[in-house]
């Protein structure tokens, strides 16, 4: 009964929309045929759905997925002979929108039961579609967590498998509500432990939180309240930034974490576009917070736009990727007349170019002239579609041995058997990857896939422009190998210089065995002063530090050899810009504690 209650109100939800004006669609022809969704346009006011252009997260990973694409069909070895297509719909960076243009993949569906029979209407007769709509075998994304939530509600009715590239909400982990989702990038709660061990190893103890409504941030910030009380740090004040906030209630939150003074770090689990906005009101306040990001900041420059003085010293997470040069190669050869399969791509020209095809100045740009910055998450985006394809051609195997075309077995594709048997079971190289990078492509039981991070501190360079510092990898006990280090050169010295005095003094035994006492005894000096003295200056003067905390690594993060500067976590109200060697570079999500 409540399956055909739901039906009912999809089959009235999608009547309201198809009357509703005429919406854009990319549409690929293909013997199987995938859905996509992209943040193409980023949400508008109150009185409208989209805004402008999405130039990185929206017309970047559209093409990504067209690109894996026009690749998977030019493979001879991954499903040859079957042609994948694509149905790609814009969600606006928001789920409501996105939930009324999904609508489009469950189309074929709604005329078929979910083991591919007809439905058979009350007369006897068959349920059609004038417009016989295309069937989806699987649909890639969305890109925020709760678009993405919002979409698996809706596809799982239907049984239609979907890969995310982006969302990261810990909800969507829960297989007893999401039993069709999976996703390339790990959940929320790695990310949430990882900024918690960044708090405990900058003694930062008192801090203010700021989340995004909806699932990616308030769940992220559940995620790291619960770290931060498991580690001993109190958070002064919580506090929301909405969907659709103006300029003055932005100002307002900031004015709010200003209340608590003593709480001068502010973590952030926030999408791009808040802290775009919580960074702007921040300069226009002048005020002054070390912002601990999540991955909704990342390292993206648009974030920091404008606002640099306010970004300064801010330590951000982003999942970590590796450029694919073929991707940018493809992208910047893109323009308005070769890329009309895109029927969004004239308006990003537009944009990007600040021309007008009316006016007819537009055809001397070219992406080629201008700086291009690749998406932080194209290699995610390639390696959903990819996952994709992969759990098809295993399929493809098992059901037609005997043939490179589709089967009967396979007309329709049948969802529950896709995602059960071979999505979450795919497993293989990563394509496009560095020679000298190792990334394999997999799902745990989850449907969660295995990811890593990397640390940025945003800095001002000498020059006095500002930018993003990855973390270099330190050695878990930083400080001692250096004592180490020295001890061994300074020895190595000594015997060196000892050797040709030995050997040349030969004649003369007294001379010999008094250049070997002398060696020894400095040897033995080197190592009491170098190796043996620091530590006895620790026992004797700082005997704080004199605790295992301090000697052994507890965490990916802790060391005993590196400790930085408490002055914000005990109340300073001075800037602390962290140093390159105060972290590590990469977190992985399936060895470490994090």
């Amino acid at each position: 009964m409540g399956s055909l209650l739901a039906l009912l109100a999809l089959l009235l939800l999608w009547g309201a929309v198809a009357e509703g004006p005429a919406k854009k669609v990319l549409t690929l022809e293909g013997d199987l045929v995938l859905g996509g969704l992209f943040p193409v346009h980023q949400k508008g006011g109150p009185a409208e759905d989209c805004g402008p252009v999405n130039e990185h997260r929206g017309i970047q990973r559209l093409e990504a997925m067209l690109f894996a694409l026009d690749r998977i069909n030019r493979d001879p070895h991954l499903l040859p002979g079957v042609r994948l297509g694509a149905h790609i719909l814009d969600s606006c960076s928001k789920d409501t929108h996105a939930l009324e243009q999904a609508l489009d993949f469950v189309r074929a569906s709604l005329s078929r039961g979910a083991d591919g029979s007809r439905h058979i209407c009350p007369d006897g007769s068959y349920a059609t579609h004038g417009d016989a709509p295309t069937a989806i075998t699987g649909v890639i994304g969305g890109s925020y967590s709760d678009v993405s939530i919002q979409v698996a509600n809706l596809l799982r009715l239907f049984q239609i498998p979907q890969i995310s590239y982006a969302s990261t909400s810990a909800k969507l982990s829960d297989k007893s509500r999401y039993d069709y989702f999976a996703r390339t990038v790990p959940p929320d709660f790695f990310q949430a432990k990882a900024m918690a061990e960044i708090l405990r190893f900058f003694n930062w103890t008192y801090v203010s939180t700021v989340a995004s409504e909806g699932d990616y941030g308030e769940t992220g910030i559940e995620a790291f309240e619960l770290e931060a009380r498991a580690r001993n740090i109190c958070v002064a004040t919580s506090e929301k930034v909405g969907r659709a906030m103006s300029r003055a209630a932005f100002e307002g939150v900031v004015r709010a974490l200003l209340q608590k003074p003593s709480a001068r770090v502010a973590v952030l689990f926030t999408r791009s576009e808040d802290a775009r906005e919580l960074l702007a009101a921040s300069q226009r306040l002048n005020a002054s917070f070390t912002w601990v990001a999540s991955d909704g900041w990342g390292a993206l420059e648009s974030v920091v736009a404008g606002s640099e003085g306010a970004a300064e010293g801010a330590i951000t997470i982003e999942l970590a990727s590796y450029p694919i040069s073929d991707f940018a190669s493809y992208f910047q050869s893109l323009d308005p007349w070769n890329n009309s399969r895109n029927p969004w791509f004239r308006e990003f020209w537009e944009q990007r170019f600040r021309c007008s095809f009316r006016q007819r100045d537009c055809a001397a740009h070219s992406l080629r002239a201008v700086p291009f910055e690749q998406e932080s998450k194209i290699m995610f985006v390639v390696n959903a579609v990819y996952a994709m394809a992969h759990a098809l051609h295993n399929m493809h195997r098992a059901l037609c041995p005997n043939t490179t075309r589709l089967c009967d077995a396979m007309r329709p594709v049948n969802g529950r058997r896709l995602y059960k048997d071979f999505v979450l079971n795919v497993k293989f190289d990563a394509p496009f990857r560095p020679a000298d990078t190792h990334n394999e492509v997999r799902f745990d039981r989850f449907g969660d896939g295995i990811g890593r991070y990397n640390i940025f501190t945003y800095l001002r360079a000498g020059s006095g422009r500002y930018r993003y510092q990855k973390t270099r990898k330190c050695p878990e006990n930083f400080n001692e190998a250096k004592f180490i280090g020295f001890t061994m050169y300074t020895t190595c010295i000594i015997w060196l210089a000892f050797l040709p005095i030995f050997y040349v003094t030969s004649s003369d035994y007294r001379v010999q065995t008094t250049t070997m006492c002398v060696s020894v005894s400095l040897s033995g000096s080197v190592v009491l002063g170098c190796l043996f003295a620091p530590k006895l200056h620790i026992i004797l003067f700082q005997p704080q530090k004199n605790v295992v905390s301090h000697r052994a690594p507890t965490s990916r993060f802790g060391s005993a050899a590196a400790r930085a500067s408490s002055s914000l976590g005990q109340g300073s109200g001075s800037q602390f810009v962290p140093t390159v060697c105060n972290g590590r570079e990469v977190v992985d999500s399936t060895t470490s504690s994090l």
